[in-house]
């Protein structure tokens, strides 16, 4: 009986994994900013649903760039952390795209991959699905 009690509720959890969406602007907002201010790679994974392709681009920090699934995008984005040592993340620009259901974000963002700290311009874009918000696309400026 027990094992049924906890099955039936592993299954009640699992749309919600499923669906991994940011609940609104702001969650999406402060995730994305947590996720590159501290190189926590879930917070910004949270906002990537299953099913679609995330395009990541990173260029002169990791080379495979292009659409990824959830999955693979955690990996690269482990890398990604792994290699930059992110220090900070700071929001330049945010535009809403109602007419595409899309939001634009640019921030400056700051990373120590090996020697002094240098900043990137970040430039994501998330995507609008019923009321929820998942990341469409992550992408660096070179340097």
């Amino acid at each position: 009986m027990k094992t049924s009690i906890r099955l039936a509720l592993f299954m009640m959890f699992v749309p919600l994994v499923a669906s991994a969406q940011y609940k609104d602007l702001d969650a999406a907002m402060s995730g994305i900013t947590r996720g590159f201010e501290r190189g926590e790679t879930q917070q910004i994974i949270a906002g990537m649903t299953e099913g679609d392709q995330v395009m990541l681009q990173f260029p002169g920090i990791i080379e495979a760039d292009g659409f990824f699934a959830r999955d693979r995008a955690s990996y690269m984005l482990d890398e990604l952390f792994n290699k930059t040592k992110p220090s900070g993340f700071k929001q330049k620009s945010a535009r809403k795209v109602s007419s595409e259901g899309q939001y634009h974000l640019t921030a400056e963002w700051t990373i120590k991959p090996s020697g002094p700290s240098e900043e990137r311009e970040l430039y994501v874009t998330l995507r609008n699905k019923g009321d929820r918000w998942s990341i469409v696309s992550i992408r660096s400026g070179s340097r």
